[in-house]
């Protein structure tokens, strides 16, 4: 915008206001204003300058955006021994810093190893001393975990039992319950608190954990948890996911279920090593489940994962492609072995929009919740149950 020289002095008075024009032209839409020339400054919501301030140069941030310096903790609970040096956790807290040149943002990080009861003992007091430390408010949390999984049970690894180093696992929410209860003093009273799990996708794909892990989601009441089901999931792979959800969920204020697919798109590498999951309680005994897959036409129809190689007869790049009502045929060339594949659209899934190649996209997949806790634990939930 331009301001004209002689008024420089005038919008620097205590009694005088500033309206953005993002500001402005959303409340002409939300009626709550009558359609008038854009004039910036006001005072007692008189223009300062007339008949209007002229802007010189176009939107390039969404009208629903702003730009926040709202107080920000970070916190990263890595298990212990867990490489994760330049990861992309440290890489989104260095993108945000500098969006809070006067205070107001703080990365915690703590290595845990909870594989025993004196060692959860160790941990509870360790974070609890540093939420002591900390303000007591903070308007946003985000809190990440980084750890491996056993790949049979799907359950997060916690540390080691005893002097021999050799992790032991627990179920799912037996293990948020320790990890974040020191800290829900502060998520209660934030605003928003979102949940990222850096851990292997074993945790997702058995069916057991899976509803453990929904179930945790219902109880700890953050407003997302995101999770991912690649049997080794790299977490460098999810830079691009997680620069794109500091910058339009944390800095600019956009709502993370409205912006997901955004933050998806760009991420298309990503989409080739996992499937991303959102998981957002609704209702104090419910919540939604949202699976993210990128599809592409030769390499993953419809989200799926059509072999290198075929397993029948062993050649490799063997595929015929046929698509036909939105249904992908895969034929093998080898005259002697014809194996084939038919992939389908998924239930309950719609295409997001057209990825940076031909040919690709994500879908969203809305899953049907199935929250839970084994019986044995639903019995003994005073309890660890180690193993």
């Amino acid at each position: 915008m331009v301001i004209p020289s002689a008024g420089a002095r005038m919008i620097e008075a205590d009694d005088v206001t500033f309206i953005c024009i993002s500001c402005h032209i959303g409340r002409e839409r939300h009626g709550r204003v009558s359609y008038t020339p854009y004039c910036g400054f006001y005072r007692r919501d008189k223009a300062v300058f007339s008949p209007f301030l002229p802007i010189c140069a176009t939107l390039e941030v969404s009208l629903k955006s702003e730009l926040s310096s709202a107080p920000l903790l970070m916190i990263h609970l890595i298990l212990v021994d867990h490489d994760t040096a330049s990861g992309c956790f440290d890489l989104a807290c260095d993108f945000l810093r500098p969006y809070f040149p006067t205070g107001g943002f703080e990365v915690c990080t703590i290595a845990f190893d909870i594989g025993n009861a004196l060692k959860v003992e160790s941990y509870q007091s360790k974070a609890s001393a540093i939420v002591q430390a900390l303000k007591s408010s903070w308007m946003r949390i985000v809190i990440a975990i980084t750890n491996h999984t056993d790949n049979d049970r799907g359950d997060p690894f916690v540390g080691y039992e005893g002097k021999k180093k050799v992790y032991v696992s627990a179920h799912i929410h037996s293990v948020l319950d320790i990890l974040l209860s020191p800290w829900h003093r502060l998520i209660d009273g934030a605003e928003e608190s979102y949940l990222w799990l850096f851990s292997c996708g074993a945790l997702i794909n058995n069916p057991t954990s899976f509803a453990c892990l929904q179930q945790a989601v219902i109880n700890h009441h953050m407003t997302a948890t995101i999770a991912f089901n690649a049997v080794r999931f790299q977490p460098s792979f999810a830079t691009h996911l997680l620069l794109a959800f500091a910058e339009l969920v944390l800095i600019e204020r956009l709502s993370i279920q409205l912006v997901f697919p955004d933050m998806v798109g760009q991420s298309y590498k990503l989409g080739r090593h996992t499937d991303v999951f959102l998981l957002m309680p609704v209702a104090p005994n419910s919540l939604t489940v949202t699976k993210y897959s990128w599809t592409d036409s030769q390499l993953r129809p419809w989200g799926q994962y059509l072999p290198v190689q075929c397993p029948d007869c062993g050649w490799a790049n063997a595929w015929e492609a046929v698509s036909k009502c939105k249904q992908y045929s895969f034929e093998c060339k080898n005259p002697s072995c014809r194996k084939e594949y038919l992939f389908s659209q998924p239930a309950n899934s719609r295409i997001l929009m057209p990825g940076k190649r031909p040919g690709a996209c994500w879908i969203a997949i809305t899953l049907e919740p199935t929250p839970g806790i084994p019986d044995e634990d639903e019995m003994h939930d005073d309890l660890l149950d180690f193993s």
